[in-house]
């Protein structure tokens, strides 16, 4: 009796050591949860909002849009008649000119909002294309002032010279000469021989287009200076020493042919200052409706000719 006793208090014990286990793994499946890692912060901080616009150099009607907001990752665009989720989208406004309110929502990962509503201002305004002059100081001695060829003559453009302008390319004073190009009596173009020397760069401009209307004006810009006659012991070339700037039509592979073209613009170059005295030339011309055209520089001279610092860029 004593023996079954036993064993019957040994198996309560064991059901409720066992229960006692089940409940708390159970205690702990319910109360589960991950910890914070080390160091980590709660977000306080909601989104901004914000943006800003320009307009395609192309169509006015597009306007590109530049996310400025922070403290997000989502993105709802409401231009009024269409919307958007991309982070800096662009949109065509149809109705053309005018003012549209542009609202810009900005979500954090927790799903908080924030949103601003700018207008924006849709003109047809139209922006020339800047066009880069390569070598412009000629601080890179001929390159990029080169024809291909030139039946009959020579695709050496100038002569390298450091009697340019004592101005550097962006118009501040070099406190002495720069680089420059340079025409001699042996390498004008009056009278032209094999040896002439033309100095010529292809250019990309924003084409005229008459069916709307739109003329587009630039400027050829460059410094230029000519030896006086006592420098150059009375030295004359027929009809006086000077240099003239030529913008031409189209794009040419061969010398010959620019030569032989009639230019769109053409400018004479004659007061005549010494070597160390630049004169700066700005001259005005039309763009063509391809946008293809050339800057070509030359020589009626007896003495020594220099230019520095060719630019073009759109006139006002």
């Amino acid at each position: 009796m004593k023996n079954q006793l036993f064993i019957f208090k040994k198996t309560i014990q064991t059901v409720l050591c066992l229960s006692a286990i089940a409940l708390t793994l159970s205690c702990e499946e319910a109360f589960e949860y991950e910890l914070p890692e080390a160091g980590t912060q709660p977000d306080n901080s909601l989104p901004v909002a914000n943006f800003d616009y320009i307009p395609d150099a192309e169509n006015f009607k597009k306007i590109n849009f530049n996310n400025l907001s922070f403290e997000s990752i989502k993105y709802e665009w409401d231009f009024g008649t269409g919307t958007s989720t991309d982070k800096d989208p662009s949109f065509v406004f149809d109705a053309g000119e005018g003012t549209y309110p542009v609202t810009l929502t900005a979500i954090d990962g927790n799903n908080a909002t924030n949103s601003v509503t700018l207008d924006v201002d849709v003109v047809d305004k139209f922006v020339p294309l800047p066009v880069t002059i390569i070598n412009g100081d000629f601080n890179d001695g001929q390159n990029d002032w080169k024809f291909s060829t030139f039946t009959g003559g020579t695709t050496s453009p100038f002569n390298s010279s450091s009697d340019g302008s004592f101005t550097n390319y962006d118009g501040t004073d070099n406190g002495a000469k720069t680089k420059g190009a340079k025409w001699t009596g042996s390498t004008t173009a009056l009278p032209q021989t094999s040896n002439t020397r033309f100095a010529y760069q292809a250019i990309v401009v924003s084409p005229s287009n008459a069916a709307i209307g739109r003329t587009v004006k630039y400027i050829l810009e460059y410094e230029y200076a000519i030896k006086t006659p006592a420098e150059a012991g009375n030295a004359q070339a027929a009809g006086g020493n000077r240099i003239f700037s030529e913008i031409l039509n189209q794009h040419y592979a061969d010398g010959a042919n620019a030569v032989a073209s009639e230019p769109v613009s053409l400018f004479v170059a004659d007061e005549i200052k010494g070597k160390t005295v630049h004169t700066t030339v700005q001259q005005e011309f039309t763009a063509n409706e391809t946008g293809e055209m050339a800057i070509m520089f030359y020589a009626y001279t007896a003495v020594d000719c220099y230019i520095d610092n060719v630019k073009v860029y759109p006139a006002d």
